[in-house]
């Protein structure tokens, strides 16, 4: 196999990312120090922050719904299956190897040609980068960019639209990209997947966020910068198993120049890290378990 080597390479990779992290909570931190941040917040406060969490995984699946709906009909419980799972296997899977998943659920559970969910895929993370970029252009702009590198990056988001315009424009043109025709010959259908992206980071962000300064005892504006850049670790193609080691690295390296402590800000990113893995598994127990006891659009009548 061709790509076995690459595939052991990654698995190295990820796996020195966990050993890192690991080896300098060891060396910093008091774990029980870290665990008792708890304490700051109330058992209603953390339901709170789950269910917005877990709001932001349903928006998820309503987007992957619309998208595949414009194509042929398809049951919204065998999607929500699907892009549950999906989400889960991505982000446990280092390197954005868990990506494959939405395509071979889609085949194998929806009749969803792999060309479509593809496409369908590719244009969702553009609109990913684009909201997070907005986000942290918002809140990196005060403590940390120029105003001549804060113009560049708007005018790079502002930019974008009309890239993807053209793009747009093309693909529905070609004979080659057929198949994927009906996801880009409808602006009414890629407005409602770009509000529904912003929806998506803005409930889920704006919960973490929120929890990360209570935790870590940080600015609520430093906390965004640390959440936007920690979450968004995971659209890297360099990243951990559950993005472990590289989300409390995009969490807490960006804000020791605000002087902030070290063992505070990691600390803070573990906590923030356990509650995000704990919702994802249980978003993808529940996927898991649609996909097991629902009928595929095959073969439902």
């Amino acid at each position: 196999m061709r790509n076995t080597p690459l595939l052991i390479a990654k698995a190295v990779i990820a796996s020195l990312f966990i050993a890192a992290l690991v080896w300098w909570a060891q060396a910093h931190l008091d774990w029980r120090d870290v665990l008792s941040a708890w304490q700051r917040v109330s058992v209603l406060d953390v339901a709170l922050v789950v269910a917005l969490i877990l709001l932001s995984h349903g928006l998820r699946v309503l987007r992957v719904f619309l998208a595949y709906r414009r194509l042929q009909p398809v049951s919204f419980v065998n999607v929500s299956g699907v892009s549950l799972s999906h989400n889960t296997i991505s982000f446990l899977l280092p390197m954005r190897l868990g990506e494959l998943a939405l395509p071979l659920l889609s085949r194998k559970k929806l009749d969803i040609s792999y060309s479509y969910s593809s496409a369908t895929l590719l244009l969702l993370r553009v609109f990913d980068a684009h909201w997070l970029l907005i986000l942290l252009s918002i809140t990196a702009s005060s403590s940390y960019l120029s105003d001549q590198a804060n113009s560049i990056i708007w005018l790079i988001i502002a930019s974008t639209p009309v890239v993807l315009a053209v793009l747009v424009y093309f693909l529905a043109k070609a004979p080659r990209f057929s198949s994927i025709r009906p996801l880009v010959q409808s602006p009414s259908l890629l407005i409602m997947l770009y509000l529904c992206t912003g929806a998506i980071w803005l409930v889920k962000l704006s919960a973490l966020a929120w929890l990360a300064s209570v935790l870590g005892q940080i600015d609520i504006q430093h906390a965004w910068l640390a959440t936007i850049l920690a979450d968004a670790s995971a659209l890297s193609p360099i990243t951990g198993f559950a993005n472990a080691g590289t989300f409390e690295a995009a969490f807490a390296l960006p804000l020791l120049p605000l002087g902030y402590d070290s063992a505070v800000l990691v600390g803070a990113a573990l906590n923030l890290h356990l509650l995000v893995l704990v919702t994802n598994i249980g978003a993808g127990l529940i996927g898991a378990l649609i996909l097991t006891f629902n009928k595929s659009e095959k073969q439902v009548p």
